[in-house]
C-alpha cells in the first residue's frame, strides 16, 4: 500500500484500526509504556488497596486518562507520575498514590 496523499485518500480510512507488529513498535524509553502492554493491569493503592483493573486510555490534552473498572464502575485517572507510581510489568499491576477524593469521583 502507498501512502495517503489527499483528503479523499485519507477519508477511506475514516473509522478504520491500524495494526502494527510488535517487533516494528519504535523503542520507547525509561518509564514509557505502549497501552498494549499495561492494559488489563491490576491497580492497587500505595497502601494495597484493591481499586480495579485498566480497561481503556483516554487521550486528552494534558494528560491521558487511563479507564479503569472497580465493581461495575469506570473510574478515570490521570497517567501522570504524581499518581501513577509503579508499572511492575512482570506482576502486570500499576500502583497509583491518588489524592483524596480521586477514588470517589470520575465516574463514567
Amino acid at each position: 500500500m502507498g501512502g495517503v496523499e489527499s483528503i479523499s485518500q485519507a477519508e477511506e480510512f475514516v473509522d478504520s484500526e491500524a495494526f502494527v507488529a510488535e517487533e516494528d513498535l519504535h523503542p520507547l524509553g525509561e518509564g514509557e509504556y505502549y497501552f498494549h502492554e499495561i492494559e488489563d493491569f491490576s491497580v492497587v493503592t500505595l497502601e494495597g488497596r484493591e481499586v480495579g483493573r485498566v480497561k481503556d486510555l483516554i487521550a486528552v490534552p494534558g494528560s491521558d486518562l487511563l479507564v479503569v473498572v472497580s465493581g461495575g464502575r469506570e473510574i478515570l485517572i490521570p497517567l501522570v507520575g504524581t499518581i501513577c507510581r509503579e508499572f511492575d510489568l512482570q506482576n502486570r499491576r500499576l500502583v497509583i498514590d491518588p489524592p483524596d477524593g480521586l477514588l470517589d469521583l470520575n465516574e463514567i
